[in-house]
């Protein structure tokens, strides 16, 4: 539900939590005109914002289910609350896709005052089923696509969402379709009223917290891209991670124009996709005839930079975890830079000779591998993430095993031994 803490920051929601449970079951319902409770069997109390001033009820009409989202008891006549239910309302009622919960109804009902009536969603949010494990490359295609042509539908409208996140994104039981959700932060062109910062902290863009800068639909991209992130990282897609990262930029000028645009550049990366799986197919046929004509006979010892970032990065993409990250997104800087390390700490030879002097060096080491990777997160809050927190666990355990190696080839050297 929509709330407003002490500093004036319009919170995040937590409707998702009911919308996409599976007791969040059902289709949806007409919107007939009606000021009695008689006219909603089976009237139930499923939630509470614990913090917001919102509530839901689940209950039939005309057969059907459907959601009625009220003002908590204590918030019931404040103008302020009032005004910001009816703004959620008047914003979500014009809207009609097939991947946007629908708002059917704006009604008053004796024990719980104005309602919103929602459409009812069988299915579970996005971050519940990344949780549960059950998303793949081809699903995740389909929902970004889903979810861009969603936000392309409302942004055409002059609508910008302001809190999306993978809470507020249902996928359903039936088909697997996308449905967003809550519109209790959301703002539009026509509006003048309730235009402070909203948002996730995790999920928000950088201008969205800057008093009086403007916001347009590039907040919601930004928030978009970090949602992209995640699911490259569960997915071990490095293609989808350079859409994030682009999508994530500080500047709103440096992101993707439209919804429509991270759809195509998503569309692009699939291909791209699908053409180095199959060129590493013929590379690794052609490899085996090389071998058996007699034409590949040695490697040499000494890598170079390009192709220790190769051999750094390779466990990324292909999910092993020995001998570093799980994941190659977002660490395509932190493999070149640990490349060229690991060539610079192996032409330095006797200038590291003594332990104080290793550890030292490998300090800064480790300290310009976090430089690098915060790049990839310019915000202090997306550093407190679980996405930052395993991918630096994961950047820490590569350059451990390079760093133990190079160890040992500099004290087992015939220049150390002598």
């Amino acid at each position: 539900m929509t709330k407003v803490n002490s500093s004036g920051f319009l919170g995040d929601s937590d409707a998702a939590d009911v919308f996409g449970g599976t007791s969040a079951a059902g289709g949806c319902g007409s919107s007939a005109d009606a000021s009695s409770a008689d006219a909603f069997g089976g009237l139930q109390e499923i939630y509470v914002s614990p913090e917001g001033f919102s509530r839901l009820y689940r209950c039939r009409r005309f057969g059907r289910l459907v959601v009625l989202k009220a003002l908590k008891p204590s918030f019931v006549g404040n103008p302020f609350y009032e005004q910001a239910l009816h703004k959620e309302f008047s914003i979500g009622y014009p809207l009609e896709h097939p991947h946007i919960c629908r708002t059917l109804g704006w009604e008053q009902l004796p024990e719980l005052g104005h309602c919103i009536l929602l459409e009812y969603v069988d299915g579970i949010s996005l971050r519940e089923w990344i949780d549960r494990g059950l998303l793949t490359r081809p699903l995740a295609d389909k929902l970004i696509g889903e979810l861009c042509d969603a936000l392309s539908y409302m942004h055409t409208r002059q609508v910008i969402h302001r809190d999306l996140k993978p809470e507020n994104i249902l996928v359903t039981f039936n088909g697997n379709n996308v449905k967003l959700i809550d519109f209790g932060l959301s703002d539009a062109d026509d509006f003048d009223v309730l235009k402070i910062p909203a948002g996730t902290r995790c999920y928000v863009a950088p201008e969205v917290l800057k008093p009086g800068e403007a916001v347009d639909l590039r907040a919601d991209i930004f928030s978009l891209g970090v949602i992209l992130g995640e699911m490259a990282e569960v997915l071990h897609d490095a293609s989808l991670a350079s859409v994030a990262q682009r999508c994530t930029r500080v500047h709103p000028q440096q992101r993707y124009a439209s919804a429509s645009d991270v759809a195509e550049a998503v569309c692009k990366a699939r291909s791209h996709r699908m053409m180095r799986r199959v060129g590493g197919t013929l590379l690794v046929g052609a490899a085996s005839l090389l071998l058996l004509a007699g034409v590949v006979r040695f490697l040499p010892e000494q890598l170079s930079v390009e192709q220790t970032a190769n051999s750094v990065s390779q466990p990324l993409a292909t999910g092993q975890t020995n001998p570093g990250m799980e994941s190659r997104v977002g660490s395509e800087r932190c493999a070149r830079l640990l490349a060229s390390e690991r060539n610079r700490l192996l032409q330095a030879g006797e200038a590291l000779r003594s332990e104080a002097a290793w550890q030292a060096d490998s300090l800064q080491v480790m300290q310009r591998l976090q430089h690098t990777l915060n790049l990839s997160y310019p915000l202090p809050e997306m550093r407190h993430t679980p996405g930052y927190r395993h991918r630096w666990a994961a950047v820490q355990q590569s350059a451990t095993h390079i760093l133990r190696e190079v160890r040992r080839q500099l004290l087992f050297s015939p220049t150390f031994l002598e």
